[in-house]
């Protein structure tokens, strides 16, 4: 990893722990730049301000589940277990860094038009991946899907339906308790598997 790349990051993880003690709204440009013992000019060359830093994490944290949920895709499993883990990890990923940053958890709750507007650009990589899943589920006889790219769309917004309830205690406790029973009702609510 070069220079610049270690720099960045470590700007990034030390504006997430200053964000989860302080809340992001109490920290500075200068705060951070204290904490990681650089100049706030060093600082401000990476990020604008604090809210284009809170974005890197939260696109931090997003490119790790793409990540996650890319070697899923790329798993020698049948398309149909692919989708199944697939979901999982997406809502696993979720709980983590919700859990890791306080601050990314208060927005889920309190501003989650926030993390849509991040949330964009890489919706569209996690589309193209459900439609890697689907295409190869209906070439091999799993799945019988009309339109993959729409499938694949109705599919991730579903998921992100259910974000909010699973992060909640009660809610998302049965959830993860009925995990097996509830995906297979929500998969095959969305797709028709041939026999």
């Amino acid at each position: 990893m070069k220079k610049r790349e270690r720099t960045r990051l470590e700007i990034i993880e030390t504006a997430q722990k200053l964000f989860s003690e302080k809340g992001r709204n109490n920290v500075t440009m200068g705060d951070i730049a204290e904490a990681c013992d650089k100049s706030r000019r060093t600082i401000y060359n990476y990020f604008i301000n604090t809210d284009f830093l809170y974005f890197a994490i939260i696109e931090e944290e997003l490119e790790h589940m793409l990540s996650e949920l890319k070697s899923i895709a790329d798993s020698a499993l049948p398309a149909d277990k692919k989708l199944e883990n697939f979901v999982l990890m997406h809502f696993r990923c979720i709980r983590k860094a919700t859990e890791r940053n306080a601050s990314v958890r208060a927005s889920f709750y309190k501003n989650y038009e926030e993390i849509e507007r991040a949330r964009r650009p890489i919706d569209f990589k996690e589309i193209r991946i459900i439609k890697q899943i689907l295409t190869e589920g209906c070439m091999n006889g799993i799945f019988d899907i009309h339109d993959a790219q729409w499938a694949a769309m109705l599919i991730l917004y579903a998921i992100k339906g259910i974000e909010l309830p699973y992060l909640n205690h009660n809610i998302g406790s049965h959830l993860r308790e009925n995990y097996s029973s509830i995906i297979f009702r929500v998969l095959n609510g969305i797709l028709r598997r041939r026999i």
